[in-house]
């Protein structure tokens, strides 16, 4: 069961320590695929490491970059046989064995759900000591399930976009959710078919658009315990700097601003949420907005919040539970 990792990079330090931590940890190394795209001023050389032959990597000048999305659809095309997908950030360490682990989780979930996919903000790691490769785990003995809300105090900031946010909810069952994380999918490669990553979007509302097109196409997205890898959420430190595209310094060499992009990309979310983009970038045909505000609390089209008990807190999926009781029995077979 091969596994293609698309890791899209900008300006990042911490990208060789992400592949060489995603593959070293594997526990089924052979069936580990990357596709990186890495936006940086010096060029990585994989030829002598033990991945050459497992890596599709692609060199870009900063000043070419132009946003996330863009470099992660890039990523897609490099898909090859591979049967699952995962998605994650250039700052990413892994836990030991973590595919078995993600490969055990969908399995057990695809007995009750045709299409499902694995998301969650990770549990974050800090950099102790760049040169020594030193790192730290945070909330490392944290096992539980990890579910995403909105952040009630920003919402609605601009236009579509709200902010979200983990939260832990101290219990170890499976959680269907209704918000992802672009810095960890996981799913069966026919995912990236139906729902393709949509280059003309820019940052914000990635991830606001991502979870409505992958609800709208039918996908129920999951939340499982112990994330098996950790994200390094601080861009710059003692330890290292990771300069972001929008950075004043990043603009100098470079013809579009990311304003420009940015713009372009409000238009472009707007569209996809009122319907008005049809294809493979716009919003599926098995649900509706209507259907997402029903299960989510979210009334995305009239920039409302319905049920903010289960927006901002995830009560109703808490408390009833009715998502993941049949889950939960299978579960305790696999991870004794």
């Amino acid at each position: 069961m091969k596994i293609f990792i698309s890791i899209a990079s900008y300006q990042d330090a911490l990208l060789p320590i992400t592949i060489n931590s995603a593959y070293t940890q594997a526990k089924f190394k052979d069936n580990i695929s990357f596709g990186v795209i890495d936006q940086s001023k010096g060029k990585l050389d994989f030829s002598k490491s033990n991945i050459a032959n497992q890596i599709t990597y692609l060199h870009l000048d900063p000043k070419d970059a132009r946003g996330p999305c863009w470099a992660r659809a890039i990523a897609q095309t490099f898909i090859n046989d591979e049967s699952y997908f995962l998605q994650v950030d250039s700052h990413t360490v892994f836990e030991k064995d973590w595919d078995e682990y993600l490969l055990n989780y969908i399995k057990i979930i695809k007995k009750n759900n045709r299409k499902p996919i694995i998301s969650s903000y990770p549990r974050g790691f800090e950099v102790v000591d760049m040169e020594k490769r030193q790192f730290r785990k945070l909330q490392e003995n944290d096992h539980s399930t990890h579910v995403m809300v909105l952040d009630k105090d920003r919402i609605f900031k601009d236009g579509y976009f709200s902010m979200q946010k983990g939260i832990s909810t101290g219990s170890r069952e499976i959680y269907k959710g209704f918000l992802l994380s672009a810095g960890f999918i996981f799913c069966e490669r026919e995912y990236v078919n139906d729902v393709p990553y949509d280059p003309h979007l820019y940052f914000e509302g990635e991830e606001t658009t991502l979870a409505l097109r992958t609800f709208t196409s039918g996908y129920d997205i999951f939340h499982i315990p112990k994330t098996p890898l950790f994200h390094c959420y601080v861009a710059e430190t003692d330890q290292f700097k990771r300069p972001l595209h929008w950075h004043a310094e990043e603009e100098k060499d470079r013809k579009d601003k990311w304003n420009v992009f940015h713009k372009k990309s409000k238009t472009r979310i707007n569209n996809i949420i009122e319907h008005k983009l049809l294809g493979p970038y716009g919003l599926g045909k098995e649900r509706t907005l209507e259907d997402y505000k029903n299960f989510s609390g979210i009334d995305i089209l009239n920039k409302k919040v319905s049920e903010p008990d289960t927006a901002f807190h995830f009560k109703k999926y808490l408390e009833g539970d009715t998502n993941s009781k049949t889950i939960k029995r299978s579960i305790f077979d696999v991870f004794k």
